[in-house]
């Protein structure tokens, strides 16, 4: 006996609760375990953050820059290249421009975390920037090289991969390697 698709059915319509309590999101925190070992043997080295700066001039530019919070990302998402970033010459030496795309970022962050949001969602205040940061250890024991980014385009979720992805274009404002705003 075949189906009549001409009439409607009862399809499962995705929810919230649906989707928390589905498969897939189930198996996100053993992806996740699974991703660290990179990390584990050396094979991402490196850090990703995001980055909320406060201003004390009360809007943006305006007075001292501080940091007030920084999200480590764990387990270490995976940064495609570098490739995408040049060097250009500028009067004041070589300054590098472009992009890049990271992605395996846990399941388990949300949209707003990946905007730099605080967790009820607020939008981010006139006085405050939000950054992606790559830091680089040196194998050698000298400071960290830290790079700003800026997030290009809105996150991105893909369900079949347990992963966020992002893409972000190179900013120019990088913290000094002892982590402070300049």
């Amino acid at each position: 006996m075949s189906q009549d698709c001409t009439k409607p059915s009862s399809f499962t319509k995705l929810t919230a609760e649906c989707f928390d309590k589905s498969l897939a999101r189930s198996l996100v925190c053993t992806v996740d375990s699974l991703r660290d070992l990179y990390t584990s043997f050396g094979l991402r080295p490196y850090l990703v953050r995001i980055i909320r700066t406060k201003w004390s001039g009360g809007r943006r530019g305006a007075g001292q820059e501080s940091v007030y919070r920084e999200m480590l990302l764990e387990p270490t998402p995976r940064v495609m290249d570098l490739d995408g970033l040049t060097e250009i010459l500028q009067p004041v030496g070589l300054d590098e421009v472009g992009g890049i795309n990271v992605d395996q970022i846990s399941g388990r962050y949300s949209e707003d975390e990946l905007k730099g949001a605080i967790p009820d969602g607020d939008p981010i205040d006139k006085d405050e920037n939000v950054f992606y940061e790559i830091e680089f250890p040196q194998p050698d024991g000298r400071p960290n090289i830290r790079r700003r980014f800026l997030l290009r385009s809105a996150p991105f979720y893909e369900a079949d991969n347990y992963q966020w992805g992002v893409r972000l274009e190179r900013s120019h404002e990088d913290r000094s390697r002892q982590g402070e705003p300049r």
